[in-house]
């Protein structure tokens, strides 16, 4: 009698394909635009938004299109809690359309003591995209919107990774394909994580780290090009120098 023995392999974590096939970190001076300063453009004409006491000029953040700019920031109420805010203008900047509430369920009360968000605009889907830290009622940690109507209307916020930590975060996408970069906000040493969504970030079900173990990394920012992702960030122990690594969205 002949025993058929089947080897079945035990497939731990070398098994699950990263999503991302990333190249080697690699590292070069900081230039002008790595740390965008607070231009005019972006802060003129800030209006004042009804049941809030005051604006986070230094949170304010903005993406192009052609003549198309959006710009986005927090406000605060008189609890010290966060409305998030976005603006349209179709002129360069020149008028600013009203603007739209994006998420006011922040309950963190810090004020303006916030990590700023995220925006991205795809031009050809006219798709805008934000991302950011929020302290909600069922938990702190970064969020994502998305309005496919140029700013007019906002999806209902998805969570992309829970954690107390206020983290830096950062936002690509061109149509339905989207990636969110971000400071781990539950990681115990300076980690850039990311996720990915092929579904506008109505579901984020691929997520990795950018960053190796060994590499200390903040505030991070992210260009999508087709499937190519590439991540920059600034490295706490050398202010001077910028980390930045490329990988293939597979």
């Amino acid at each position: 009698m002949r025993l058929l023995i089947l080897f079945v392999p035990l497939c731990l974590s070398a098994c699950v394909s990263e999503p991302v096939e990333w190249g080697d970190v690699s590292y070069r001076h900081t230039q002008l635009g790595d740390v965008p300063a607070i231009s005019a453009t972006r802060t003129a004409n800030l209006p004042q938004i009804r049941g809030t006491v005051a604006a986070c000029i230094r949170s304010v953040v903005a993406t192009f299109g052609r003549t198309e700019l959006f710009r986005a920031w927090w406000a605060v109420r008189s609890d010290s809690n966060g409305v998030l805010l976005l603006q349209r203008s179709t002129d360069s900047g020149q008028s600013w359309q009203p603007p739209i509430e994006v998420d006011a369920r922040d309950r963190g009360g810090r004020g303006c003591n916030r990590p700023k968000p995220a925006v991205s605009y795809h031009f050809a889907s006219r798709y805008v995209y934000l991302a950011y830290f929020l302290d909600a009622r069922d938990g702190s940690g970064v969020f994502f919107a998305h309005s496919m109507d140029e700013g007019k209307m906002f999806h209902s916020p998805v969570p992309v990774v829970y954690g107390n930590y206020p983290a830096e975060v950062a936002v690509d996408g061109h149509g339905d394909s989207v990636v969110v970069v971000f400071e781990d906000p539950n990681a115990t040493r300076p980690t850039i994580g990311y996720v990915l969504s092929h579904t506008t970030g109505h579901i984020f079900d691929q997520r990795g780290e950018v960053t190796p173990a060994e590499v200390r990394a903040q505030w991070p920012w992210v260009s999508l090009k087709n499937n190519r992702i590439r991540v920059w960030w600034m490295t706490p122990d050398s202010l001077d120098r910028v980390g930045y690594r490329e990988g293939i969205w597979r």
